[in-house]
């Protein structure tokens, strides 16, 4: 079998590397070599930050740059975060011609594969701007070169806050009423309700469930106000895509010597407990102005459900229902009756006291 000799096959190898690190070397540099202004999305904010990035700036000994941008909409107040490897940099705002020079170099050359050089803030007038780079533009490597950059120019977006146009207002139920908040705006934003429990401290999101329902619509709901959410607030956020308006706060009062339209009548059918206060038991009388679903909970008073007495189609008429309470601990204690059928419906609801045996 004929071979080739040894001194070929290592010429032969020595070949095949220097044509995989030819091949390397294009690849290399024929990627794209990059300026980059951000872009980006502002509410009517006082001050925005414009970002410049790098792509594939290899070797890089100096940098020339001329910005221009609307001075109506956009002014100019300074280059910071600047990266370490651009110690020494020089910037100034001329005015003949109107533009934002940003000088730079250096005997060792840096390298920006894909990394930030530094943000360039603007106080923000409220209306698109362009912030964009001039054709006179340079960046040269180590051998003083100026590079074929790419410079891409940037933009400062205007986003219109939600406006609201109803603001949720203060209310005032009776302990275990329904009720609700309403808001709304003009350009269709999403929302989000909120609950504070400490004066406006802290907010917490709220989510639809068995007590919250709407938490994402203009109107939220309250299936019942327990006694122990008096002086509970409500906002609402309202989003567009970026920017962000908050309603005013709405105070819910649980009062139990309000005078709330229709929940008297309503109690009319829920009779008070006897005997009240109670030790071991007592009896809860009601009466149903027509056949329907019932439903008799026993509440404590941050409306956690201890009891359930009572949860059927019962006929009209008049029910006495002996409630066993020794189990419960001595304290403030609340007793609702729900009333349903297909022709009307009613919740009522009364306070009971818990002694100690």
């Amino acid at each position: 079998m004929n071979t080739l000799p040894t001194s070929m096959k290592k010429l032969k190898e020595a070949f095949n590397v220097l044509v995989i690190m030819l091949f390397s070397c294009v690849l290399t540099t024929g990627q794209a070599q990059t300026l980059t202004l951000g872009s980006v999305l502002a509410c009517s904010a006082p001050e925005v930050v414009l970002p410049v990035t790098g792509t594939n700036l290899v070797n890089i000994s100096s940098i020339t740059l001329f910005i221009t941008f609307d001075s109506t909409q956009l002014t100019y107040q300074s280059v910071e975060n600047v990266d370490p490897q651009l110690n020494g940099i020089l910037y100034s705002l001329n005015t003949t011609p109107f533009q934002l020079v940003i000088v730079w170099s250096k005997v060792s050359p840096v390298d920006f594969i894909q990394k930030k050089l530094f943000d360039i803030r603007f106080a923000y007038k409220g209306k698109t701007s362009s912030v964009t780079f001039k054709q006179n533009c340079e960046i040269s490597n180590n051998q003083l070169q100026i590079l074929p950059v790419n410079y891409i120019s940037g933009s400062v977006v205007a986003e219109i806050f939600p406006e609201i146009t109803l603001q949720p207002k203060d209310t005032t139920v009776k302990p275990w009423a329904h009720t609700t908040f309403t808001t709304n705006a003009s350009n269709n934003p999403n929302f989000i309700w909120k609950e504070s429990t400490d004066n406006g401290q802290t907010w917490s999101d709220l989510s639809d469930n068995s007590f919250y329902e709407g938490t994402h619509t203009p109107q939220l709901s309250l299936a019942y106000a327990p006694p122990a959410f008096n002086k509970y607030q409500y906002i609402c956020n309202l989003n567009t895509q970026h920017c962000t308006s908050t309603t005013l706060s709405a105070i819910l009062t649980v009062d139990t010597l309000a005078s709330i339209s229709g929940y008297a009548a309503e109690n009319d059918f829920l009779m008070q407990n006897k005997p009240n206060p109670l030790k071991e038991f007592t009896i809860i009388e009601y009466s149903l102005p027509d056949n329907g679903s019932v439903t008799l909970e026993i509440l404590d008073i941050c409306g956690k459900l201890v009891g359930q007495p009572v949860r059927e189609i019962q006929v009209k008429g008049t029910y006495k229902i002996h409630f066993e309470a020794s189990v419960l601990s001595p304290g403030i204690y609340f007793y609702k009756l729900v009333f349903k059928n297909q022709n009307s419906g009613f919740t009522a609801c009364r306070k009971m006291i818990k002694q100690f045996s």
